[in-house]
């Protein structure tokens, strides 16, 4: 029986809820692929289920060391966490990240296993652990303590739209996906999440109610961090604030592009790719972004903040009419890119925006790979020109009547 047929007939075991017939399967893929940190896990969640309580203690402990020795540290910690709650007097997986931390100095957290490529190490030593960097010794033993360990079934929320934003999440062991809302309502995947990575800085940052949710894409091993004691942390590393917040801006992008209606037509994959195409540009409260009347080529997305949007009144020169406020999503300077004209309308920074820049040789570019892009900002564009001649023609009513 090849590798795949064996794999496919453990899952299926699995799912079926036969433990036993599972725990053989999963023990033979184990033999034949001993390398294999997925495999050794599922061994060792069987031996647990089964009842073998001893085994399944053996497993998680040489699982653990392994995960230390190659670095996987939030995976490490989620396997001592297992164990400690299986039996709390084993204590020696904790004991080689401390051993390990002071062998290779403070960035052992972000150290990738010699046989990776150059290409994969570089992306590990970017994506693998940085708020755990820089801990050492008792830093990392208190660190460990401080994290309390949820299991999650595939298909499970983590947490849920609206819900309050009371931890930040590392995934030990499994796989996450991040969805929120589109215009229409409709949920779009707007990131997967792997072992090692973290979540729920959005809404924990700004301390606010969550606006997407999170979804066990497989089994999962998370790691919570509370209020109190990431604010505890933060005092005593303040890098870590800054950690989280480079990756929360980085996750609002993906979210951003996920629920914008201009980006419908383009493939999920694709999302990020476009992204490296728009320029981050940050304006202040009251500060001007365009002019009514000035000449434009660039085209702007809000990744967070408000802008005001107003034109002049056809009746009164030099009366300006407030015709829209735009949040996160939104988009504008659609009118000037198409048409070649002037700007219809000054927008302004309601508050401190942060807003995606994209230039009139990006967007062609753009819309060249994906037609439907120009088919919706087209859209709606007429629909805005629609909107301001309404809004226009019924204050300019009232002002007669």
């Amino acid at each position: 029986m090849s590798d795949i047929q064996l794999s496919s007939k453990a899952r299926k075991a699995l799912l079926d809820g036969d433990y036993k017939k599972a725990l053989e399967l999963f023990a033979q893929l184990h033999k034949a692929k001993p390398e294999d940190l997925r495999v050794h896990v599922r061994l060792a969640e069987l031996y647990e289920k089964t009842g073998d309580t001893n085994r399944a203690i053996k497993h998680y402990i040489e699982i653990g060391n392994a995960y230390a020795e190659q670095g996987f540290v939030v995976q490490a910690i989620a396997v001592n966490k297992i164990i400690l709650r299986l039996d709390p007097a084993q204590t020696e997986v904790k004991e080689r990240l401390q051993d390990l931390s002071k062998e290779r100095g403070d960035d052992w957290a972000v150290s990738a296993p010699s046989s990776m490529s150059t290409l994969d190490q570089a992306k590990m030593n970017v994506e693998r652990t940085p708020l755990l960097s820089g801990l050492s010794g008792e830093e990392l033993d208190a660190f460990i303590e401080s994290l309390q360990l949820r299991h999650v079934m595939a298909g499970d929320h983590i947490y849920r739209e609206g819900s309050r934003a009371d931890c930040l999440y590392l995934i030990g062991m499994g796989s996450v996906v991040l969805r929120a809302r589109d215009v229409h309502g409709k949920e779009q995947v707007f990131s997967h999440l792997a072992e090692g990575d973290f979540f729920g800085e959005h809404a924990f940052m700004s301390r606010r109610e969550y606006a997407d949710e999170a979804v066990a894409e497989t089994d999962c091993s998370v790691l919570a961090m509370d209020r109190a004691t990431f604010d505890a942390w933060v005092e005593k590393y303040p890098s870590i604030r800054s950690t989280v917040e480079d990756f929360y801006r980085e996750r609002v992008l993906a979210r951003v592009l996920a629920i914008t209606a201009v980006f419908e037509g383009v493939p999920e994959e694709a999302r990020m790719a476009l992204a490296d195409r728009f320029h981050l540009k940050t304006f202040n409260d009251g500060e001007e972004i365009v002019r009514e009347g000035e000449p434009g080529d660039t085209f702007y997305l809000i990744r967070s903040g408000h802008v005001d949007v107003a034109t002049s009144s056809m009746m009164s020169k030099g009366d300006q009419v407030e015709l829209d406020r735009m949040g996160e999503g939104d988009f504008f300077g659609e009118v000037s890119l198409l048409t070649d004209k002037p700007r219809t309308a000054t927008v302004r920074a309601h508050g401190l925006t942060e807003l995606m820049e994209l230039t009139r040789t990006d967007f062609d570019e753009i819309v060249r790979q994906y037609p439907s892009v120009r088919k919706v900002v087209e859209t709606y564009q007429k629909q805005r020109v629609e909107n301001t001649i309404k809004v226009l023609l019924e204050r300019d009513k009232g002002a007669r009547g």
